[in-house]
Formats: structure tokens, C-alpha cells, sequence
């Protein structure tokens, strides 16, 4: 905790390969300090299905040698096999999502910016970053309805 106390806007990936942690062990850490929510193990067909009201957003998709930035909104969704697909315009996802372990709302300051970030995160059962989706609407400065609404996912899908 020492570590973000010195600079709120360090990035959990980059803490979990100082402290040579899986990363939903850092995010953990900073349940008490931070504004986080650790939602529900069953929330996620609900809260993918909630994502297109968030309007746009930007996801991250990383593996240990690369990162992926996509921006757009979320729908299209369907099912084959074991994948859970996203398909618009904008996004094309295809996550097996029987491997999401855990998924948190987590409000921290941007590591690029002096602004507050909002994204959902999820975590595979090794608790390695699966993905993230942030709040993209006219960022910095989300509009407030966006950021209400997601704060009420977050309550909604909370774990109890």
C-alpha cells in the first residue's frame, strides 16, 4: 500500500510485476483504501449486458508480452461454445468466460493524467487481468450520468 500511497496513479499491472503478484492480488490489497467493489462471481452476463449503457468505452486486453487498446461500445452479444462474443462496429471480443475468476469496479487516478479513471475489470482464475473496460465517453471528462450509472452497476452486482 506504501507504493500507491507515494503516487495514486501507479498502474496495478506494473505493482503486480514490481511485487511479482498476479495483479487481482494488488487490486485486492487496495479494497479498503481505494473506491472498489468486488462484484458478484456470477455478475458477468449481467453486467456484459449492462455495458452498452455505459456508452463508449476503452478495453484493454493484455498478455505478458503485449497490450491491446480497443474504443467502442459494447452489444452484439452471443454465445458459441465456450465463447462469450462481443460484436459491434467498434468491438470484437470473443472471451471464454468461464474463465473470469473475479471482476471489480475500480476508481483510481489515470497513470497518464490527473483525472479519476472508472473501469470494470476482470481477472482469469490465476488472477491475471482477462480484461478492462473504462469509461471512454468524452474522457477526461466523463459525463456524470455515465459515471453514476456506473457506480449503480457496481452496487448492483456487488458481492454481498
Amino acid at each position: 500500500l506504501a507504493y500507491f500511497r507515494e503516487d495514486r496513479s501507479r498502474m496495478t499491472m506494473m505493482a503486480a510485476r514490481k511485487f511479482d503478484v498476479p495483479e487481482q492480488a494488488v487490486v485486492e490489497a487496495l479494497l479498503d483504501d481505494w473506491p472498489i467493489v468486488r462484484l458478484r462471481p456470477d455478475a458477468f452476463r449481467d453486467l456484459m449486458e449492462a455495458l452498452p449503457s455505459l456508452g463508449t468505452m476503452r478495453v484493454f486486453v493484455r498478455s505478458r508480452a503485449a497490450v491491446i487498446e480497443s474504443v467502442g461500445t459494447f452489444g452484439g452479444f452471443s454465445e458459441t461454445g465456450p465463447f462469450f462474443n462481443v460484436q459491434t462496429d467498434t468491438l470484437d471480443m470473443h472471451i471464454l468466460h468461464a474463465e473470469i475468476g473475479a471482476i471489480f469496479a475500480v476508481e483510481k487516478m489515470g497513470h497518464d493524467s490527473l483525472f479519476a479513471t472508472h473501469s470494470f475489470q476482470f481477472f482469469d482464475h490465476a488472477g491475471n487481468a482477462a480484461f478492462k473496460a473504462f469509461l471512454w465517453e468524452n474522457f477526461p471528462e466523463v459525463p456524470t450520468p455515465r459515471i453514476e450509472a456506473f457506480r449503480d452497476l457496481a452496487r448492483r452486482f456487488s458481492q454481498p
